[in-house]
């Protein structure tokens, strides 16, 4: 499913929503069961897509556009 506001998939907000959470592309990696360029790969197209230029800007994004929620 995707959000319909951003152009983001499900795994990418599911990315995303470690992002905001403050993994690393390891971390998110590890918990995701994926290879870390693979995670890499879905943290710069999140940027992307969000028009950001870092994590704390896509996080930041994320919580104000309401795609992700604080914990």
């Amino acid at each position: 499913m995707n959000h319909p506001a951003s152009g983001l998939s499900a795994r990418e907000i599911e990315v995303l929503e470690l992002v905001v959470a403050g993994l690393s592309n390891k971390q998110i990696a590890w918990r995701l069961q994926i290879a870390d360029t693979t995670a890499k790969n879905h943290v710069k197209n999140i940027l992307a897509k969000l028009h950001v230029q870092d994590r704390t800007q896509a996080a930041t994004a994320a919580i104000q556009r309401g795609i992700v929620t604080m914990l």
